[in-house]
């Protein structure tokens, strides 16, 4: 056997064995719809929040403007460290964080334990998209255009969730609702831990 031959076996093997190229592309897309799906269900129950704790009329928009806060401070505190070294770290962590603040939330006591909730879960869910971003935007599927479509049909995705979150309210009442994010997260933290290579594997 040339050592040509054995080159090509080794390659063909390592290609065999190695991890699908569109798993860290798919689970990071799904990392960020649920996200998304976080930021749509406070947008569309935030009254709905404020009205479970008798809280008045113009507070009502508070658990929105908080997670807005959140969202928006962590994604830009995260948008020029660059590169993806600790993305599976980070971004698991950030899920993580996700769960426990969209359970805290479904759990609060009080209204400004909730608000308070919903800032942490707007932080997590800002990073999460940044972090789970760069996983699909370096998955280098087809020629690229594929990680577009993948972060566009995360946010349409996190959007329908918050319209289902209007069908599922009668059902489950918004704390429920909530649960159902804590639920989806930890599928996302746990499947995102498993499947996005660390950057020693890379």
């Amino acid at each position: 056997m040339t050592a040509t031959t054995e080159t090509r076996m080794d390659r063909r093997r390592a290609r065999d064995t190695a991890p699908p190229r569109w798993a860290p592309a798919l689970w990071g897309a799904y990392a960020q719809a649920v996200a998304f799906a976080a930021a749509a269900v406070t947008a569309f129950l935030s009254s709905d929040v404020a009205a479970g704790f008798d809280a008045e009329a113009a507070t009502r928009w508070w658990p929105l403007a908080a997670f807005a806060v959140g969202f928006v401070a962590a994604s830009n505190a995260v948008r020029h460290t660059g590169g993806l070294a600790g993305a599976r770290r980070n971004g698991s962590i950030a899920l993580a964080v996700m769960v426990f603040a969209a359970l805290a939330l479904a759990l609060a006591p009080f209204f400004a334990f909730a608000v308070g909730a919903a800032g942490v879960l707007g932080a997590a869910a800002g990073l999460t998209v940044m972090i789970a971003g760069r996983v699909v935007a370096a998955a280098e599927i087809g020629d690229g255009s594929a990680s577009v479509t993948l972060s566009a049909a995360a946010l349409l995705g996190g959007i329908a969730a918050g319209v289902g979150a209007l069908f599922a309210l009668p059902l489950y009442g918004w704390r429920g609702v909530f649960g159902l994010v804590v639920v989806l997260a930890a599928l996302a933290a746990w499947q995102f831990a498993a499947y996005v290579p660390s950057e020693r594997e890379r």
